[in-house]
């Protein structure tokens, strides 16, 4: 042994060795926050050796605002004997990144602090994941309040009022508005209800229909006249917002999203809805938001009717089955989105449905359970939208990984709609429809009654859809196998009862395979 290598016992390189190699960014810290070391995925970020580091501090390789909090943070640290964890945006390559750093003291035997140990890793695709999830939750819990809104409002004009209070009331958006005409021959656009924040930027904005004027071009008017949904993404980079730029800026706003509202030639309008930040409004957003429009459409319409159906018990459960169908196609929108990344098994959630709510009827379950029950089929692999599409139409079998990611999708599909006020448990039946009775399915490993009755009955018609439909890379297995399949699983898997309300079905032929080959003249 040379005499370099007694300056350190074996032990403290065999530490520095293994803290050099982690995936994540290492760093320790004297109590002065001057470096001592980092690993090599640190040093390659500053673009120097990992030996070069010892003595410098954030002074050296970071703008001085930021490295002076980097250093605040650490003797935060220091000071407290407390680890912490923080949450952080940065800049890479131009594009906004997030960082997740943990700082956590060392302490010497006597129990002193002698420095801190900093690992940060991005998270970026995480923050984008969870927020896009967030998205569709606050675009949905809109849609919800502004369904409520079309049986509460008590005339035309509070239902329009509602509908903009219903977007904004968790003040995610600054502002909603419904601007319009009464008929074609009107020049100027008048905004006809507002809530938000920036109610102010309604008061004073100046939208005119009439092609000679400068500000016909606007998202609200073209929407209009286009009879299309505009989206822009960053308002004052547009070229047809010139004429409210500086008043949209002076109240924050930066996106919008419009989109055509007509119910009747005596209203024709729009709505539209603001963000308080550049690429406020993403796809799924914006699907939502036009269904939305077209509840309000439909709720106008329907206030405009010669029987007035507030007065009748009748019209009532008419527009309660609207508002539900709403929901239907709420949901459903979201999984189409699901099914045009993986069109190998376009329909199988419809179908699972479908089959599920033929099993429900046969073991009795009232009207309400079994449309929650189709609901929740309708969307019960909604988590599989986190699962890259080569993944989903991958014809042969999955590696452990790739199979292990696609385990995850009841319990993503679970957040995404766990905060959603269903009058039904959707959000935890799709989660446990890859449970088992004996405990061997996922993800919480459930096991007998305490697994809910609909995700019992979605497990049994989910595998039986699968085996008896066709699929691009195989024919159908056939109901035969499907049911032999189900028969082996029952009791020890699946739910006797279930499987034999399923047998019964399939073997009366209520339930038609879900087939690809088109006959000739079909």
């Amino acid at each position: 042994m040379d005499a370099r290598s007694t300056r350190m016992p074996f032990a403290d390189y065999t530490l520095q060795a293994a803290i050099r190699q982690l995936p994540d960014r290492v760093i320790i810290k004297d109590t002065h926050s001057r470096f001592i070391t980092c690993n090599q995925r640190f040093a390659d970020d500053l673009g120097i050796r990992i030996e070069d580091i010892a003595g410098k501090t954030d002074h050296d390789f970071f703008p001085p605002a930021l490295a002076a909090s980097y250093q605040a943070d650490d003797q935060k640290v220091i000071a407290s004997g407390v680890a912490v964890v923080l949450q952080e945006p940065y800049m890479l390559d131009g594009k906004h990144c997030w960082l997740e750093t943990s700082k956590s003291p060392i302490f010497d035997d006597a129990g002193l602090c002698i420095g801190l140990t900093v690992i940060f890793k991005d998270i970026t695709q995480q923050k984008q994941d969870h927020d896009e999830m967030q998205r569709r939750a606050w675009a949905l819990q809109a849609n919800s309040r502004t369904n409520q809104a079309l049986v509460q409002a008590s005339d035309e004009q509070a239902l329009l009022q509602a509908v903009c209070d219903a977007i904004v009331a968790d003040q995610r958006y600054p502002l909603a508005l419904i601007a319009g005409m009464q008929d074609l021959q009107q020049q100027r656009l008048q905004v006809l209800t507002a809530a938000g924040t920036a109610h102010a930027y309604s008061e004073q904005l100046d939208i005119y229909w009439s092609k000679d004027s400068a500000s016909n071009d606007g998202p609200i008017a073209s929407c209009i006249r286009q009879g299309n949904t505009i989206n822009i993404h960053a308002l004052e980079q547009h070229p047809s917002f010139q004429p409210w730029k500086a008043l949209a800026s002076q109240h924050g706003l930066h996106a919008i999203v419009a989109i055509p509202l007509v119910a009747g030639p005596d209203l024709i309008c729009a709505l539209a809805v603001y963000g308080g930040a550049e690429q406020s409004f993403s796809p799924v957003e914006v699907q939502v938001f036009e269904e939305l429009t077209r509840n309000v459409q439909f709720g106008i319409q329907s206030r405009r009717t010669r029987v007035a159906y507030q007065q009748s018990l009748q019209e009532q459960a008419a527009h309660a089955q609207v508002l539900e169908n709403a929901l239907e196609k709420a949901l459903a929108a979201i999984a189409s989105v699901l099914e045009q990344r993986d069109p190998y098994t376009a329909g199988h959630q419809k179908h699972v449905a479908e089959l599920a709510v033929l099993i429900g009827q046969e073991l009795r379950l009232d009207a309400h359970r079994l449309r929650g029950l189709y609901l929740s089929g309708v969307v019960h692999d909604l988590g599989k939208i986190e699962v890259p599409a080569e993944i989903l139409s991958k014809p042969s079998r999955l590696h452990p990984v790739e199979f292990a990611l696609v385990k995850r999708h009841p319990e993503v599909g679970y957040h995404i709609l766990k905060n959603i006020d269903f009058p039904w448990p959707i959000a935890d039946i799709i989660r446990q429809h890859h449970e088992y009775l004996d405990g061997s399915g996922y993800p919480l490993g459930l096991s007998g009654k305490s697994i809910l009755l609909e995700s019992r009955i979605l497990t049994v018609a989910d595998i039986v859809e699968s085996m008896s439909s066709d699929r691009p890379y195989r024919a159908a297995l056939g109901i035969g196998q499907a049911i032999a399949q189900i028969r082996l699983m029952r009791g020890t898997q699946l739910d006797p009862d279930v499987v034999d309300a399923c047998i019964r079905v399939l073997e009366r032929g209520d339930f038609t395979p879900h087939l690809l080959t088109l006959e000739a003249g079909d």
